[in-house]
């Protein structure tokens, strides 16, 4: 399957969303498999915004994907749409 770009919570969350709909697996399946609740893993694919490192690992360990970084190749459109969704997340509180 192709890479997908990642660049806050909410596109992070329904690209595990999509990865698990293409692979023909529910929730309540890869929950388990991830050990995390299905509850989680819904606020985790609608991008909640606080969701713990080792659960996300565990959830792509699941679905068969890893993680990978890549040099920033993010638009000025794609700059402006993160700082406002940085603003409606809070993320200056938590810096």
């Amino acid at each position: 399957m192709s890479s997908v770009p990642v660049l806050n919570p909410i596109s992070l969350g329904a690209a595990v969303r999509e990865r698990r709909l293409s692979a023909a697996r529910t929730q309540a399946e890869v929950a388990a498999d991830a050990g995390v609740s299905r509850a989680w893993l819904i606020r985790f694919e609608d991008g909640h915004p606080r969701a713990e490192l080792f659960r996300v690992f565990a959830v792509l360990r699941a679905l068969g994907v890893s993680l990978h970084l890549d040099d920033d190749i993010t638009t000025d459109q794609d700059r402006e749409e993160l700082a406002f969704l940085d603003q409606l997340l809070g993320a200056d509180d938590e810096r």
